[in-house]
């Protein structure tokens, strides 16, 4: 039986879902793993973060699912494992040092003012996508940090372009008025 952690060496497999057909597939999941997560928390907020972060996960696997099964089965233990994490995360509000999460900077030919302006505004980004809605904040990751086009958030989410594209431009637009508040901008 192909699952996901052997889907990528399994000797029979030969094939994976055309973008289109990931893309409907995604497009159908998409109330059934609501429906899941509101059975979950009981909320829609909730649900639908739930939903938005499997569907990105989904997103990033989608080239080696070889069927619409495949997908479905995914995308149901990706939610599942997503409200799990959120539930945690509601319970568990523990805020690592941001030095614990950042990567280790090598400081070359810069001199130790610069890369102290940078970290600083590192960090000073860091806590103004830290105050995004939970949304508006795994929409900005997938945009800054997956460098994903606005198409390609649209079908992991199952979220419509348009929607996503405004999302992102109030995200930036939030992150620019707390630089500026910190007198980075």
């Amino acid at each position: 039986m192909l699952t996901a952690h052997n889907i990528a060496w399994h000797p029979t497999f030969y094939g994976c879902m055309a973008p289109a057909e990931f893309t409907s597939v995604a497009q159908a999941l998409r109330p059934r793993l609501l429906a899941l997560g509101r059975n979950f928390f009981g909320d829609g907020d909730a649900a639908e973060d739930a939903v938005q972060e499997a569907m990105m996960r989904l997103w990033t696997a989608w080239q080696q699912l070889p069927t619409e099964t495949d997908a479905e089965r995914l995308a149901v233990r990706l939610t599942k494992h997503a409200c799990i994490d959120i539930q945690r995360r509601q319970h568990t509000d523990v805020m690592l040092p941001l030095e614990a999460t950042q990567k280790v900077e090598v400081v070359s030919s810069r001199t130790a003012s610069e890369a102290l302006h940078e970290r600083e505004l590192r960090e000073a980004v860091a806590r103004a996508v830290s105050l995004l809605r939970p949304s508006e904040r795994r929409l900005w990751t997938m945009f800054a940090e997956a460098q994903m086009e606005t198409v390609q958030i649209a079908a992991a989410t199952g979220i419509h372009p348009r929607t996503v594209s405004a999302t992102i431009s109030t995200a930036r637009h939030k992150i620019m008025n707390e630089l500026k508040k910190g007198g980075f901008l």
